[in-house]
């Protein structure tokens, strides 16, 4: 495998992993909110509930912590690919390209 494969390998993962760990922290908050509506619209003591809110609570801080340590890690797999001059495998900025072509609502990001 060469340098440039492996780095789009690694690229292609972290990028994909990001995503996946924003899904979780989406859905941890629906969770979230999940369990504290069906608190109010059973009627169920707010003490009764409070430990399991509790425990979202702090899965999301744990996905959150592992976001940020997976930036760290994108960004020091970036500098690596720099001093090994693989090229721009990951843009500096990516913006909304309004051109691109769109499915179902879904516009098209770019570098």
């Amino acid at each position: 495998m060469t340098p440039t494969v492996a780095g789009m390998r690694i690229a292609r993962s972290v990028t994909t992993l990001e995503s996946e760990l924003d899904n979780l922290l989406a859905k941890s908050g629906e969770l979230l909110a999940e369990v504290a509506r069906a608190r109010v619209a059973t009627g169920v003591e707010a003490h009764t509930m409070q430990q399991p809110l509790a425990r979202v609570a702090n899965v999301q801080r744990a996905l959150v912590g592992a976001r940020s340590e997976l930036v760290r890690a994108h960004r020091d797999l970036s500098n690596l690919a720099q001093k090994m001059d693989l090229g721009v495998i990951c843009p500096q900025v990516a913006e909304l390209n309004d051109s691109a072509p769109h499915l179902d609502g879904v516009t098209a990001i770019t570098a």
